[in-house]
């Protein structure tokens, strides 16, 4: 009792107290664990030039602008950090050369008559491909309005203004830019020489596959002195990590088939008793349709077996392509394959029966003219169709299939009527009158009409956790590399399969594809706890994406990281050892060719001379060469006639003889010439400008200790 009285006298310094402490706890939640593994973070995704990229805005844009796409959610935050990078360097640019966007401007891009363009894409009419601007003025409307918006409406139309003043500053960065690119007349008229200069050669080809390399024995230096000769290829911009994976496919046990086979046989009974196939179909994962198809349109299983049914027969249960199926034959006839005809339209409103009253009688009495012969059907369908195209098309509909009309339509054309006849139907989009011109038959086989029940072929709860043990069983008694490599090989349906070299914001392994699971097993590669020859603690589950079950479990070991900075030889050496065989082979043998002639070379090498015509010296690729600018450059530098030494080339050793070079003469129009040089130069500006402005901005990214 002392003690309560205590706390009653002292509530307001308890009450501070407590606040004080849930504080702290907030704070401790914000700042403390939540990303990967655990790892202690701030709200800082990153900073881009000094910029900090906050996380809660970072996911307010996603929310806002990525809500209902459709898009893998680790794709959509590439392109919004991507975004917030590319966002941050512009406005630092465009700062310090004094470019704004002021708030007029801001409006006119969004409402003007020459709207931006991320406008245009976001609010194109999907009919018209044109702006909707009926809307955007009731938007504008009410923003000027101060009427309230719709929170998620207005969350997006902030992100789009972001995403407005991005793209018109990259605008104006990208014009001061291309205002500065000039080309001189002699870089024109370099250009010209080096693409209308022709030169004519022979030569010998000896390919790398010819060449002996028995006796050569490549060293880390051969791969070392490659990698340096070719190190932008070689170079890692960022450290890298691959790792090695086992994958144990799930899939449905004999037990798991007569089980569904067994469901599928007793609800076979009540698909025959029917009478409503479309309903029951849809009610029993199943399909249906109205149009007739061919005979090789039926599952190819059962093709003949459904053929061969009557009307109202069933076939199954059967697999096919991953499923267990009853197909019910409905109708077979011959039908047309195809039917031209031409129609009249009086169109309707919906549920107004005294609409759809007045539109029949319409068709009634236009009937009546013209089958008294009063006036063409041509002449009826121009004065008198409510379909918009009838302006343009007379009503003629042209060619058409069974599936290219609504139902009603097309069971007149195909099924009831004939040709020449006239008939009256109601759709809809009203009431028509239809004239058959042309049933066409390609042949006159039966078609086929079918209603399809049934279950997809997945492995049953039982089997899933059955694979799940046995992966469990592997991985707790095998805590070695080489203990669980041994173990895996013993299994001849796994195999170990190896990533490519990741990054640490990667989403996507090779055939595992993209996903949450595969950023989990990512985010361990990189955790600082796992080291090279770790075996992941973790059996990773991938799920159908159709049918939701586990398909596959996945272990994984790490196998290798790759520091920033030039590649180790171990690992690009499966990658590079054709090339540096190829490279050593070539330097061996251009070092022993003895050249006299052509024609020796050729014989000595057991290949024949050819020639080279017509050759440009931005030529990418000559025929019977390839990709060689060694050999074509030799070609425009030695004299003609005169024979090169041995260039050793991408594919193979060459010996060249020019023949001839046809210089290109004075081009006639330099003007248009330096113009064409400029506007491919502008063209790339734009992509280029961003570029250069990453690999010069200091960016700190975070976004692996959130995602």
């Amino acid at each position: 009792m002392a003690l309560i009285g205590k706390i009653r006298k002292n509530f307001w310094f308890v009450l501070l107290l407590l606040g004080l402490a849930l504080a702290a706890f907030i704070m401790m939640d914000m700042s403390g664990s939540g990303g990967p593994g655990g790892a202690v973070r701030s709200l800082n995704m990153g900073n881009v030039a000094g910029q900090k990229i906050n996380y809660k805005e970072f996911s307010q844009t996603e929310q806002a602008y990525f809500r209902n796409s459709g898009t893998d959610v680790f794709q959509k935050r590439k392109e919004i950090w991507n975004f917030y990078v590319e966002d941050a360097l512009i406005k630092n640019e465009a700062e310090a050369l004094g470019l704004n966007i002021s708030k007029d401007e801001l409006l006119d891009l969004q409402f003007g008559p020459t709207p931006s363009p991320i406008i245009q894409r976001n609010w194109a009419n999907p009919q018209t491909g044109q702006v909707d601007v009926a809307q955007l003025q009731s938007y504008k409307t009410a923003i000027e309005n101060g009427d309230p918006l719709n929170p998620e409406f207005a969350a997006y139309w902030k992100e789009q203004e972001k995403q407005i003043v991005k793209s018109t500053l990259q605008d104006k960065l990208t014009s001061i830019i291309n205002k500065g690119v000039y080309t001189p007349s002699w870089m024109a008229e370099e250009s010209y020489k080096m693409e209308n200069s022709k030169t004519d050669f022979k030569y010998v080809k000896i390919p790398f596959d010819n060449i002996d390399g028995s006796d050569i024995e490549l060293t880390d230096s051969d791969f070392t002195s490659y990698m340096n000769k070719y190190k932008s290829l070689y170079e890692e911009t960022e450290e890298t990590r691959v790792a090695e994976y086992a994958t144990f496919n799930v899939v449905a046990s004999e037990e798991d088939k007569e089980e569904i086979r067994e469901s599928l046989e007793s609800l076979k009974t009540s698909f025959l008793a029917t009478d409503n196939d479309s309903l029951f179909a849809f009610n029993n994962r199943g399909s249906y349709s109205h149009i007739y198809g061919t005979k090789d349109q039926l599952p190819e299983v059962a093709r003949e077996e459904i053929a061969a049914l009557e009307p109202g027969e069933a076939y199954g249960p059967f697999e096919d392509n991953g499923a267990m199926l009853v197909v019910k034959l409905l109708d077979k006839r011959s039908i047309p394959d195809s039917v031209e005809a031409k129609h009249i339209l009086r169109t309707t409103t919906p549920n107004d029966p005294a609409s759809l009253e007045a539109a029949t009688a319409f068709i009634d009495s236009i009937t009546n003219v013209y089958k008294r012969g009063r006036k063409s059907f041509t002449d009826l369908a121009v004065e008198h169709s409510q379909d918009p195209s009838a302006a343009t098309n007379k009503g003629d509909l042209g060619k058409f299939n069974q599936s290219l009309m609504v139902r009603e339509f097309s069971d007149v054309c195909f099924l009831t009527g004939k040709e020449g006849g006239v008939y009256k139907v109601a759709t809809q989009y009203g009431v028509h009158l239809i004239k058959i011109e042309d049933q066409i038959y390609n042949n006159r086989e039966d078609k086929y009409k079918v209603a399809t029940v049934g279950e997809a072929i997945v492995p049953s709860q039982v089997t899933q956790d059955e694979m799940y043990d046995k992966v469990s069983e592997i991985i707790t008694n095998n805590r070695t590399y080489e203990s669980l490599k041994a173990a895996v090989d013993a299994d001849p349906d796994v195999s170990f399969q190896t990533t490519p070299p990741l990054k640490k914001n990667d989403f996507s392994i090779g055939s595992l594809g993209s996903g949450q699971t595969s950023r989990d097993l990512i985010v361990w590669m990189f955790s600082p706890n796992t080291e090279v020859n770790d075996i992941s603690p973790t059996i990773y589950r991938y799920t159908d994406p159709v049918n939701y079950y586990d398909n596959k479990y996945v272990i994984a070991v790490l196998n290798r990281i790759n520091p920033e900075g030039l590649k180790s030889v171990e690992s690009v050496k499966d990658q590079i050892e054709v090339a540096v065989m190829n490279k050593k082979k070539g330097d061996k043998l251009a070092s022993e060719l003895s050249v006299t002639s052509l024609e020796d070379v050729a014989t000595a090498n057991n290949v024949e001379v050819q020639t080279a015509s017509d050759v440009s010296m931005l030529a990418e690729f000559v025929q019977g060469i390839g990709n060689e600018p060694k050999v074509i450059g030799a070609a425009f530098e030695l004299d003609p006639q005169s024979i090169s030494k041995p260039i050793v080339g991408n594919s193979g050793v060459f010996v060249i003889q020019p023949l001839s070079t046809q210089e290109a003469g004075a081009p006639n129009n330099i003007p248009f010439l330096k113009s064409s040089l400029s506007t491919s130069t502008k063209s790339q500006v734009s992509f280029k400008i961003l570029e250069n402005m990453k690999k010069r901005a200091d960016i700190t990214d975070n976004r692996s200790t959130f995602y």
